[in-house]
């Protein structure tokens, strides 16, 4: 059985060889005001209510569905486990179908009517983005978002309420750059390294997703004395064949592809239509082959991942912490006997699992009342366990994200009679930070 990861009318297109022409691509930074003393909601003697707003409809509801449902499945495995004296947890999710001005609107619903205590799985690039504000103002404790935007990098901001998991777009992208100039994936045999002169292509969508992982890239480069080596293009969903088809046109010696999952599954369609054979690298929320168009592609495709759900000392080479998620996903309906909603090999339900187990962690440490200012003091006390992902620190008010990432190539299998063809993504790097990575 192979081991595998599961876990993202001509616009201006524009090519930047240059560092003082490279794009400018930081974005918004936020006040984080203290939490008062005793400040609380939706805890009961009984019961804490949490939430989120997620895409249940739409484009990106094959995120949104598997993601609310293992965090259903972990409330409902805690609730049917509770000791004397711990309070039940409720949840409450609305579908926003990605648009962030409903997930705004949902957003100050959960807190300013359903009076939640947290949101747990805040679902969304756009979403997060335009809510962040809000929950600052409004302290109101936010455990893992579904993106990675750079918005959420904050350094040494001790009460801040919000606390992503996942890695944020910046390093995403400093890490995608250390992998390709320092990789052995290239050559006629894929056991050689990029030469120092390699020029790298970057094709980043113009949305916050795309522009955070492409500041991420740029910054590296930098660091590395190599941004005249970037080939950078912003595309659009209406630009992507023209976009390919000029950055083709300048032979870049790899590709990296910043954004979501749409318009990197297209991008890749519209890479082999236009004949690619260069090695593309992409984020680590494009490593799940669902959201991958199945075909033999003409060119190697590698993919970030901070989830690893390998052991080779486990069953079947899988970790036990996979199968403690699969046996609460199957207790909760979502497991390998129910084929229309089997969730146990999804990247996005590991993910949902991994808000909820980080949010109850947090929960445990905490000391006295339960107010919003001491489960932030005790989301800070001391590193947790990330299921699947090593662990992430919120000491001195870090909020970086987790900050490294295994890598993964998507493995291609041909149909084989009544079999049809399929793909998955295997492990080729192990868990690494940049220094690791330069090591």
């Amino acid at each position: 059985m192979k081991k595998f990861l599961l876990l993202f009318v001509l616009g201006l297109v524009f090519t930047l060889t240059s560092c003082t022409s490279l794009p400018k691509l930081d974005v918004e930074e936020y006040d984080v005001p203290e939490v008062p003393a005793g400040l609380v909601q939706g805890v009961t003697d009984t019961e804490i209510l949490v939430g989120n707003t997620a895409p249940k409809t739409g484009g990106f509801a094959v995120v949104g569905i598997p993601f609310n449902a293992a965090i259903e499945a972990v409330f409902q495995d805690y609730n049917n486990n509770l000791e004397e004296g711990q309070r039940s947890i409720r949840f409450i999710t609305y579908d926003d179908g990605s648009d962030a001005d409903t997930g705004l609107t949902n957003t100050k619903k959960l807190v300013e009517q359903d009076k939640i205590f947290a949101l747990v799985g805040h679902v969304g690039t756009g979403t997060v983005g335009a809510t962040l504000p809000y929950l600052l103002e409004k302290h109101i404790p936010m455990v893992y978002a579904a993106t990675g935007i750079n918005n959420l990098y904050f350094h040494n901001t001790p009460g801040n309420p919000i606390f992503a998991v996942q890695p944020i777009y910046k390093t995403d992208g400093r890490i995608a750059y250390a992998r390709v100039i320092n990789e052995p994936f290239f050559g006629e045999n894929n056991d050689e390294v990029l030469p120092e002169n390699a020029k790298i292509g970057v094709m980043y969508t113009n949305d916050d997703a795309g522009k955070s992982i492409a500041a991420g890239i740029i910054e590296e480069a930098k660091l590395q004395g190599r941004e005249d080596d970037l080939i950078v293009l912003s595309f659009e969903d209406a630009t992507i064949d023209s976009t390919v088809k000029n950055l083709l046109s300048k032979n870049p010696d790899a590709i990296i592809v910043a954004g979501n999952q749409g318009p990197f599954a297209n991008t890749l369609v519209a890479l082999d239509d236009n004949g690619n054979t260069t090695p593309v690298f992409t984020s680590y929320v494009n490593t799940n082959a669902s959201t991958i168009t199945v075909q033999d592609y003409g060119f190697d495709i590698y993919g970030s991942a901070w989830l690893d759900i390998s052991d080779a000392e486990g069953l079947y080479g899988l970790s036990q912490e996979y199968w403690d998620f699969v046996t609460v996903m199957t207790a909760a309906g979502y497991g390998a006997d129910n084929a229309t909603e089997n969730y146990t090999a999804n990247a996005f339900a590991m993910a949902g699992y991994v808000a909820a187990k980080v949010f109850l962690a947090g929960l445990a440490n905490v000391e006295g009342e339960l107010t919003f200012k001491t489960f932030i003091e005790a989301m800070e006390s001391e590193p947790l366990d990330v299921p699947m992902g090593g662990f992430i620190d919120y000491s001195n008010g870090m909020r970086w994200g987790i900050s490294s990432m295994s890598l993964s190539k998507l493995v291609y299998t041909p149909a084989d009679g009544d079999t049809p063809a399929s793909h998955a993504f295997v492990k080729v790097a192990e868990i690494e930070s940049l220094d690791e990575i330069y090591e």
